[in-house]
């Protein structure tokens, strides 16, 4: 669907920010989220609300699809290493759109050399997937099948949590900041928190603490288990790619200086045993048996992607 002046001006108006997700444990940017600004340049109170516009205009998905693209756009220009992930917030009501169709976006990252694999949607568990009409997860089946990562945001502060984790089988979830915020000190949110990680954990899903704002929170995630983290603490959102890094290195030397656990850290680290892993690119099952026959050691493989995801 063409998009009108109105949002064709509303186009050339917005930007994105960027707000990176580290490993928990040294500071390296796993990847960055991208936040949409100056909408209240173009006369709206929130994104919210611009979104509500196009979707009574039924023109959700053509306005969403064109800043896909500029946040794609923005992205490659930090200059980022090649298996740095951009994650990207959509709305669900896309689905019911009248030009809904998917491919759209694989075109558009196969032409500007950005691998599918390293572009993370991020569906908010605020927003009710009601508009699905057989099936929940009918929209994540849809970019799951092209090759996309999927996100469960805002984790934990909607009424469906557990059937959306159980449905949509996301490769990522991230905790909502209500449940960091005195996470140290509140058992209640304790147990929910490592419960929830534990169970992710089990289906090879990580695990990312959304707006950790003090050292504190800091420390409790790490020791709690979280290996992805984002928030004030490490970075706030930029538009500048000078202020973006690829390394944090206050995350790097706050985890070494950390005597708290070191006894702990030692043990785990002599049980580790390096094992062989496969590339599902490039790698042949033949690979795998001989793995299996050469190490009697090892009682598994892990199969991992381009960017050394499992």
């Amino acid at each position: 669907m063409e998009l009108s002046k109105k949002y064709r001006t509303i186009l050339g108006t917005v930007s994105f920010a960027f707000q990176p997700i580290v490993n928990i444990y040294n500071g390296k940017a796993f990847g960055f989220e991208a936040l949409l600004r100056d909408v209240d340049k173009c006369g709206y109170s929130s994104i919210g609300a611009l979104f509500d516009a196009a979707y009574y205009d039924k023109t959700l998905y053509a306005l969403d699809l064109e800043l896909r693209k500029i946040a794609v756009d923005s992205f490659l220009e930090l200059g980022l290493p090649n298996d740095t992930k951009l994650f990207y917030n959509l709305d669900n009501r896309i689905l019911i759109m009248p030009d809904f169709r998917p491919g759209n976006t694989v075109e558009y990252l196969f032409l500007n050399d950005f691998y599918k694999e390293n572009l993370c949607y991020e569906i908010s568990e605020r927003s009710e997937l009601k508009y699905y009409s057989e099936n929940e997860n009918i929209l994540l089946n849809f970019y799951r099948q092209q090759g996309f990562k999927i996100a469960i945001d805002d984790f934990g502060t909607g009424f469906s949590g557990l059937k959306l984790l159980y449905h949509s089988e996301p490769d990522f979830i991230k905790i909502d900041r209500f449940f960091l915020s005195d996470l140290a000190t509140d058992n209640k949110k304790k147990l929910f928190v490592s419960n929830i990680i534990n169970i992710a954990q089990t289906l090879g899903i990580a695990v990312i603490a959304e707006g950790i704002e003090t050292i504190e929170e800091y420390y409790i995630c790490k020791d709690i288990g979280f290996t992805l983290a984002q928030g004030f603490f490490i970075q706030k959102p930029s538009k500048k790619s000078s202020n973006l890094k690829q390394q944090y290195d206050n995350i790097e030397e706050l985890n070494k200086t950390d005597k708290r656990s070191t006894k702990q850290k030692r043990i785990i680290l002599d049980k580790i045993e390096k094992h062989q892993s496969v590339y599902i690119e490039t790698s042949t099952v033949n690979e795998v048996f001989k793995i299996f026959k050469q190490n009697d050691y090892q009682t598994f493989v892990p199969v991992l992607d381009r960017s050394d995801a499992p």
